[in-house]
């Protein structure tokens, strides 16, 4: 049965690297003309409340996207890296004036274009129809009350032939990590161009090094380490750090959070962060 809600998570360290992530894949992806197909996996309830109960319990928007500084973590960037930042910036800005905080897919249907496509798939009864409440009216949007690691490959290759997807289970049973590898390598030997965005959390370091290693014994090319920790390895003490594992990322996507990351954790973490940007298998 599942149990996970991101209510009360919502806007936490995690978030912030998973959506930076996303964000600057869309844009880039957006630079050609010919329209995108976005699939998640995983849609999530679509928009979150930071003063609702769930969000307050927790308070763990104050200890991730509230704590950034964007003055202070644009300062003396590049050109390229600033633009991606002031573009995430810009996505987040409407919903937190408003005290809430934006799910993936409302930060990708800002991102999307009016030929682009999304197509949103969520199991949790609840958080569907919160899904479909939050995305009602929009002509780009199909959202499906299905699990996303099933209906996933019957959407791929899409007609637009271009497409991101990204993976963000809650990892509440024990063959998560064992399901989205499969669908990686799944999705990848069925669309080699697909841009593949896979969340992780760190709880334990065992799990994500096996899935790591299943990965690259795949031999799926172009894959990518995106990692962001606000406290040393401990199993039992919850999530210390998560990251994203991203094939074929926008080539621009490892030098901006080179840049990114370290101030970033600086700001979140500065005693006992980390940071990692690492190529596991080049193309």
């Amino acid at each position: 049965m599942l149990s996970y809600r991101h209510a009360y998570h919502a806007g936490n360290h995690a978030d912030v690297l998973k959506h930076l992530v996303l964000v600057s894949t869309l844009h880039y992806a957006t630079r050609k003309a010919s329209p995108l197909f976005y699939l998640d996996t995983h849609g999530g309830a679509a928009l979150y409340f930071l003063q609702s109960e769930q969000a307050l319990k927790t308070g763990e928007a104050a200890n991730g996207i509230r704590k950034i500084d964007f003055a202070a973590l644009g300062a003396g960037l590049d050109e390229e890296t600033r633009n991606g930042l002031d573009l995430y910036a810009a996505a987040l800005k409407p919903f937190l004036d408003k005290k809430t905080y934006p799910g993936s897919p409302l930060l990708a249907a800002h991102m999307l274009r009016r030929n682009d496509h999304l197509h949103l798939c969520e199991l949790h009864t609840v958080e569907y129809q919160l899904l479909r409440h939050h995305t009602d009216g929009d002509p780009r949007i199909a959202c499906e009350h299905i699990d996303g690691y099933q209906r996933a490959l019957a959407l791929l290759p899409p007609v637009q032939k271009r497409a991101v997807v990204l993976i963000d289970p809650s990892y509440e049973t024990n063959d998560e990590f064992r399901r989205t590898v499969r669908l990686v390598v799944d999705i990848n030997q069925r669309m080699r161009s697909a841009q593949i965005l896979l969340w992780y959390p760190v709880v334990g370091r065992g799990d994500v090094d096996r899935m790591i290693a299943a990965l690259q014994r795949s031999e799926v090319r172009d894959l990518w380490q995106f990692e962001l920790g606000v406290a040393p390895d401990q199993i039992g003490h919850g999530l210390t750090a998560s990251g994203m594992l991203a094939v074929n990322p926008p080539y621009t996507l490892p030098g901006q959070l080179r840049a990114l990351l370290p101030r970033i954790q600086e700001q979140l973490a500065p005693a006992y962060g980390h940071w990692v940007v690492k190529n596991l298998f080049a193309e």
